[in-house]
């Protein structure tokens, strides 16, 4: 691949050209089973191809520290920022019943 030299290679309707590539990629990806194992190493984790890996120039890791209280505040916070109580909630019950 020439992205690696910042060229990018195409042939479409008969015409190939090379074209200078002037870009940047960020890309994200979850660990398998949902929880980064520290015994793995970063291509375990992921379960990505050491050749895809190896084309970024950086790779950062964030983690969470699963905290029960903590994500539950987290939780609520994000929520509440979507979701607003009635002042007056409507009555599951029809009233003339």
């Amino acid at each position: 691949s020439k992205l690696n030299f910042r060229q990018v290679s195409i042939a479409k309707a008969g015409i190939i050209c090379t074209l200078n590539a002037r870009t940047a990629i960020l890309a994200s990806a979850n660990p398998k089973e949902s929880r980064y194992n520290p015994q793995l190493s970063v291509i375990e984790n992921l379960k990505l191809p050491p050749t895809l890996l190896s084309r970024f120039d950086l790779i950062y890791l964030i983690l969470d520290k699963p905290d029960r209280e903590s994500d539950r505040r987290l939780a609520r916070h994000l929520v509440g920022l979507f979701y607003q109580v009635p002042v007056n909630p409507p009555s599951p019950i029809p009233q003339d019943f």
